[in-house]
């Protein structure tokens, strides 16, 4: 049987090449057009992102850049140095820290009605901080600046939530969010998944919070001795930071009760410092009795003014 052979176009070989040449050019054009789409797009993409960051700070007031855009969020937890869009400077001098419990209005049947501070009020006092240089801190970054050559704003102020109730994440967060301010959550175990949630607890630590230990069970540690003093002290720390993934630091004594074996207890389980009920700006040299300045209902701006000044800051 004959050889069946594929029939030849015109011009035989010399056309054949000639449309193969065709084919290899026009492939090598469609990659070239497709690489250029490509490069077209990710240029696009790149100038949306950084106008996108430029523009967030522009939109601050001022159009401080990339750097400062990213700068205006605070460190997750209050761990790192304060925000850098704000002047910070060396210091090792007290440093006053405002303590709080429920901000909610205080309902009529209320046990202990100087512990609630109405959100309107909080605000209040807030702005008036703000506008005489205060800029809020965490213990993390006061720490830091006394003993580690860290840097705090010129007027620091730690504000400091006792318990962990839930207008902490409905009112006071909303309220430090819009200034950009970390609250320092001295938080009870025993009060997650009643009045905050694990959810709610890892919201406020992304946008800046402090969480410190305020024992399990809110025990008079006075009262206690041998395991239940450390679960209490220790156990709630490691509860916390297994719960958390934060480094929980700093401690605080329930209704501000401590003794020479409470303070003994705090510092075996690890803690840099303890924060009191005792009256006044905390300082270095008291890392285990911090004092702090208590913030009643019936203050008001006034108030926290005057407490701010009996306390030298």
């Amino acid at each position: 049987m004959a050889e069946e052979r594929r029939p030849q176009p015109a011009g035989g070989l010399d056309e054949v090449r000639r449309r193969r040449r065709a084919r290899r050019l026009q492939e090598k054009r469609r990659r070239a057009a497709l690489r250029r789409r490509n490069a077209l797009a990710c240029a696009a993409i790149a100038s949306a992102v950084v106008g996108a960051v430029v523009g967030s700070g522009a939109g601050g007031g001022g159009g401080g850049g990339t750097h400062k855009a990213l700068a205006a969020r605070p460190s997750a937890g209050g761990i790192g140095p304060p925000r850098s869009d704000q002047k910070l400077v060396a210091s090792k001098g007290p440093v006053p820290i405002l303590m709080y419990h429920v901000i909610a209005n205080r309902p009529a049947t209320a046990q202990f009605p100087e512990l609630f501070v109405d959100p309107d009020t909080f605000g209040a006092q807030m702005k008036w901080l703000s506008r005489h240089g205060y800029a809020a801190v965490s213990l993390n970054q006061v720490y830091d600046a006394w003993f580690r050559d860290g840097k705090l704003p010129e007027r620091p102020v730690v504000l400091s939530f006792d318990d962990g109730y839930r207008g902490d994440f409905v009112y006071a967060r909303q309220t430090l969010g819009r200034l950009r301010w970390p609250g320092d959550l001295n938080l009870l175990v025993k009060n997650l998944g009643t009045e905050l949630t694990d959810p709610m607890v890892k919201q406020l630590i992304d946008e800046g919070w402090e969480i410190d230990a305020h024992t399990i069970s809110h025990l008079d540690l006075t009262t206690l001795s041998g395991n239940q003093l450390r679960r209490e002290v220790a156990g709630s720390r490691q509860a916390l930071q297994t719960r958390f993934h934060q480094p929980v630091n700093f401690f605080c004594y329930p209704a501000g009760k401590f003794d020479a074996a409470t303070i003994r207890a705090v510092r075996a389980a690890g803690y840099l410092g303890a924060t009191t009920e005792l009256p006044g700006d905390a300082s270095k040299d008291q890392m285990f009795q911090l004092h702090r300045i208590r913030v009643d209902g019936s203050d008001g701006v006034s108030g926290l003014a005057a407490k701010l000044r009996s306390g030298g800051a």
